[in-house]
């Protein structure tokens, strides 16, 4: 599974990347000087350096609004390995239409201008290839060294994902008092300090269960888990209904069902 993503969209990611790229695209354009390029921008009444200089710029301005959006929506979606490389392909593709724009009216001939496009996509994607491959990598074996570190310090810690599999909450487990279903989320009730707070996160109980039954959470009811630490009584209600008194005060009586009766009687 592909993780660059998840640190590609941060703040430094999308910084990182509006720099690095443009930077390498003039340290190479003017060091290598390579053949193609080369002809095409040794033209006009100004040097090769100065057309270098400016597709720079160019690049620069581009990824640095490119990837602001990308910032963006990576707050509200999750940003897949092929939707990256489809959005890499297109921001090159859009400096490279303004890069042949400046192009063709430096030119001191006219020029076809899809006919340059062309080659100027082809040569700026040939160079900056290299960047965008080399940062990928960079930041996926960055995130999955993080991860390793993360899950080898704090396995004992619950961490809890939205539907975009982006952390939301990280929490010792016996702070955890129960959980709630409710429609597309869940309600996270867990003891701060002695005091009662909730937490909501766009998930489903399933794909929570897994991880809530490794750290000791039991699932009592189709709609909640809940921490045996936490239970002051099991009793049958008014209306007859198997339910768990809590400990903490403030809180209406956790629904047990049948199935899950002698597995919650059994930790008490």
């Amino acid at each position: 599974m592909i993780k660059a993503t998840d640190k590609i969209l941060t703040g430094a990611g999308t910084i990182v990347h509006s720099l690095v790229i443009p930077l390498f695209f003039l340290i190479f354009t003017m060091y290598y000087k390579p053949a193609g390029p080369y002809d095409l921008l040794e033209m006009g009444h100004v040097s090769y350096a100065f057309n270098v200089t400016m597709l720079f710029c160019i690049i620069l301005v581009t990824l640095s609004i490119t990837r602001g959006w990308l910032y963006l929506l990576g707050k509200y979606r999750k940003c897949t390995g092929i939707l990256y490389f489809i959005w890499c392909m297109d921001e090159t593709l859009i400096a490279s239409l303004f890069g042949t724009l400046y192009v063709v009216l430096m030119a001191q001939e006219p020029l076809p201008f899809f006919e340059i496009a062309g080659f100027v996509y082809v040569n700026i994607l040939a160079i900056t290839i290299y960047p965008y491959a080399f940062l990928f990598l960079g930041f996926e074996l960055y995130q999955r060294d993080s991860e390793q570190e993360n899950q080898h310090d704090d396995n004992s810690l619950i961490r809890f994902y939205d539907e975009y599999k982006k952390l939301r909450l990280v929490i010792a487990p016996e702070a955890v008092m129960f959980i709630k279903s409710e429609d597309n989320y869940v309600q996270i009730h867990y003891n701060d300090r002695n005091r009662a707070k909730k937490f909501i996160l766009r998930s489903s109980m399933r794909a929570l269960e897994e991880d809530l039954s490794r750290h000791g959470l039991v699932r009592c009811h189709r709609s909640y888990f809940i921490n045996p630490l936490y239970i002051k009584i099991v009793h049958r209600d008014e209306s007859g209904q198997i339910v768990a008194k809590l400990k903490q005060e403030g809180f209406e009586s956790i629904p047990i069902s049948r199935k899950y009766q002698n597995e919650i009687t059994r930790l008490l």
